[in-house]
């Protein structure tokens, strides 16, 4: 007897984006393939898939069936003298052979179309049998078991679980501290359940996170989905690829960009093993390494980087928890080539950065990634050393209260980060007079200022007024190249030096490393009050020193090539940036203009061409 199955069925119990209902998960194997198994137990002698695409046959070359499966692209197609089971609708079944030839009958198979008249049944001989699993029609003990929305579909999971024979909890799965799932959950590949999360009756598709002290029961968490630390959900369903964070659900874009590090926001990554790869790889780009993490939920993955570099012969300083810009300054001072930094709390990534501290070139990201399909962390070597880098950072603190001026404002610092805050609370103190809020960014690398009388002093207005420091020092103030133009008639005005940051240029790199103000935001606020205490100025009237200049960004996705967007540069008004990050279909624009509404313009002009292009297919 042979089976033919209908693959047709897109599958409507979870919101996946066009997913067969043949592929639906059910305990961590697909429904198809648990369907296929069972028939070849129950001694049928071959099988016939209709309207299976290139993701079922995909599936089926990693089977390795005993039993042969044929494709057939209707049911008109297949001829056979052999008597078959024509089922309907893909399921879990429950029979036995002698079931079935009891719901045989000697005549040939009665098929009905949809509006009830009978068709094809010379196409199969007596002895066959169709099935509906939807419909009253299945007699004696053959049972049959699918899903149609996520209601059902848990109660299928746990139907299954109660046997006892499946798999709950799949490869590749990482529990963090005192995490725990109950019996009645299941759990996909390559999933991270945070420290403390507390999972019951849920369902995980592969690569899903979950963050630090998430309860969670009765869900449906599709596959690439995130979930944020401290959530608390009962009988949601999150689709695939989407963020949910508090009470806001995003979809998420799964797309390649280098300052997205490592991970390429791939949930597979966020592992121990895959840490260490990241870390192996790091060694294409420097032989010397910085590593450390944002947040002590990173830890762990840090080490196993810092584990990874140290296998391949790279000299490694391992850091610990500090800010990005702490890390950059251990960078410097240790010499390394490159940083490598787990990001983030409930979720985390890995970033890696050049010696400037600025995101990877194109070239090193390919590279990079190069070295992560190459597996170098499976070729160990008892090489390299790993250092100690965590006592570097009160050098960092005592050479930034180095900068502050003995006579200052009275600092009130906000910052996401409460270590860095912390330290820049120390740094600041034993200010007296009029305050000033300083606010940095959670990785220390931005800044920004305010006062009542001066209102919001932006990192470009506070980088212009450090310019000044920098050059009462004897130097040239390096700005990155798409800092806005008005920088150089300011230098001009001022009598003083100023280069920009390009790709090619090793002086101006070196030169921004050592003076640290583009990657450290604490130290660009103390060369502010360096300016403020020289000049006897407050910061309303130091910011009255400079020119007029406002930036726009956008980010936008296109349709387009990169060599159809590379066509439209010519369309970009003089002082606009155009970036294409590597492997994305990301497009950022940058323009700069005489007021915020001079540079909004020209990006809603830049984006109307990229959008008519679009429409024109050129």
């Amino acid at each position: 007897m042979q089976a033919i199955l209908f693959c047709d069925k897109m599958t409507e119990c979870i919101p996946l984006q066009d997913c067969p209902e043949a592929l639906l998960p059910v305990c961590n194997e697909p429904l198809l393939a648990r369907l296929l198994r069972y028939l070849e137990r129950s001694g049928f002698e071959a099988a016939v898939l209709l309207a299976a695409d290139r993701r079922i046959r995909r599936m089926l070359d990693s089977m390795h069936l005993r039993m042969p499966v044929r494709f057939a692209r209707s049911l008109t197609a297949v001829r056979s003298d052999t008597p078959s089971l024509l089922l309907r609708r893909l399921c879990v079944p429950e029979w036995e052979m002698g079931e079935l030839y009891a719901l045989c009958g000697r005549e040939a198979v009665r098929l009905f179309t949809p509006d009830g008249s009978f068709a094809e049944a010379e196409l199969h001989p007596a002895g066959s049998a169709f099935l509906s699993p939807e419909k009253a029609e299945v007699p004696g003990n053959a049972h049959f078991y699918h899903a149609d929305n996520p209601g059902s579909y848990r109660a299928l999971q746990q139907r299954l679980l109660e046997t006892g024979t499946v798999q709950r909890i799949a490869e590749g799965v990482h529990f963090g501290r005192d995490a725990a799932a109950d019996s009645r959950t299941v759990i996909g590949a390559d999933c991270v359940i945070g420290a403390g999360a507390q999972l019951s009756g849920c369902i995980l598709g592969d690569g899903v996170q979950i963050g630090a002290g998430a309860v969670l029961e009765d869900c449906v968490i599709c596959r690439r989905a995130l979930v944020d630390r401290d959530t608390v959900l009962q009988n949601a369903v999150i689709p695939e690829g989407a963020v949910y964070s508090g009470k806001s659900l995003q979809r998420r874009m799964l797309q390649v960009e280098p300052e997205d590090g490592i991970c390429w926001q791939d949930p597979k990554w966020n592992t121990p093993a895959a840490a260490l790869r990241a870390g192996a790889a790091m060694c294409v780009l420097a032989d010397a390494v910085a590593v450390g993490c944002t947040d002590k939920a990173g830890e762990s993955l840090a080490m196993a980087a810092a584990a990874g570099a140290v296998s391949q012969g790279a000299r490694v300083w391992y850091a610990g928890s500090c800010a990005l810009s702490q890390l950059f300054y251990i960078g410097r001072m240790t010499g390394c080539g490159a940083c490598l930094c787990a990001s983030g709390s409930g979720i985390i990534r890995l970033l890696p950065y050049g010696r400037d501290g600025a995101a990877l070139q194109d070239a090193q990201t390919e590279r990079l990634q190069q070295a992560l399909d190459a597996e170098l962390s499976e070729r160990i070597v008892d090489e390299g050393m790993l250092s100690d880098a965590a006592g570097l950072l009160p050098l960092w603190e005592e050479q930034c209260r180095a900068l502050v001026p003995a006579q200052h404002p009275e600092i009130a610092v906000s910052c996401g980060e409460p270590m860095l805050r912390h330290a820049a609370e120390r740094i600041f103190a034993g200010g007296t007079g009029g305050q000033i809020t300083l606010t940095l960014t959670a990785d220390g690398t931005g800044a920004s200022a305010f006062t009542p009388e001066a209102g919001m002093l932006t990192k470009e207005q506070l980088l212009l007024i450090a310019a000044l420091s920098v050059a009462a020092q004897g130097e040239p103030c390096v700005l990155p190249a798409d800092f806005h133009p008005a920088a150089e008639q300011f230098a001009m005005r001022e009598s003083i030096r100023i280069l920009r940051q390009l790709p090619a240029s090793v002086t101006a790199s070196e030169l921004a490393s050592r003076q640290g103000i583009l990657t450290d935001g604490v130290r660009l606020f103390a060369h502010v009050l360096r300016v403020l205490d020289a000049r006897k100025l407050t910061l309303a009237q130091a910011a009255a020193l400079l020119p007029e200049m406002y930036t726009i960004r956008r980010t936008a996705v296109t349709s387009l090539t990169r060599q159809q967007v590379e066509s439209l540069r010519r369309y970009a008004a003089p002082g606009m940036r155009i970036e294409l990050p590597s492997h994305s279909r990301l497009v950022r624009v940058q323009a700069h203009g005489d007021s915020m509404e001079a540079a909004s313009e020209l990006c809603t002009a830049w984006e109307q061409r990229l959008r008519e292009a679009e429409r024109s297919g050129r």
